[in-house]
């Protein structure tokens, strides 16, 4: 006896059609194979701005799943954020402009920030961020109430649990 003999053949038949189509035009067998679920948008997720092949973005989102928290990620390197939504996010952080900036990154010392930063006006600052996403801390945590610069688990658990 086969495993579909005592199954609804109508069943059986769209069940074989559907793997013979996707098959044919090469899509996964299973719904949820292969699928890509980074660009899932869920209503109450958080931003979580990072750089795939740091260390601390990947310590941090294994954080965030971890926790079950949902999340729409953007890499910082191919969509920099902007020099609007960096000032946004500077002034609801109430952090200083400086923890924004990179500061162990090759782009902070091949322009010499150290020595430029402090003579800099916050504007200068902010448009320079807005140019290389290099120069800017990751990951950045951006939700409705927080915005959190760098990976500290105690300060995301206080943030976000």
């Amino acid at each position: 006896m086969y495993l579909f003999d005592s199954c609804d053949n109508s069943r059986v038949n769209r069940v074989t059609e559907s793997i013979h189509k996707s098959s044919e035009d090469g899509s996964a067998h299973s719904p949820d194979q292969g699928r890509d679920f980074s660009n899932d948008k869920p209503e109450d997720a958080i931003g979580f701005v990072c750089y795939k092949p740091c260390s601390t973005c990947a310590r941090a989102r294994v954080w965030l799943n971890d926790h079950h928290i949902p999340f729409n990620e953007r890499d910082i390197k191919d969509d920099n954020p902007s020099a609007s939504e960096l000032k946004r996010w500077w002034e609801m952080s109430g952090l200083p402009l400086k923890r924004f900036f990179n500061t162990s990154g090759q782009s902070y010392r091949s322009l010499n920030m150290k020595d430029r930063l402090p003579q800099m006006s916050n504007e200068e600052a902010l448009e320079l961020l807005a140019t290389d996403g290099m120069l800017v801390k990751r990951p950045i945590v951006v939700s409705a109430n927080n915005i959190l610069v760098g990976f500290r688990p105690e300060e995301w658990q206080k943030a976000l649990l």
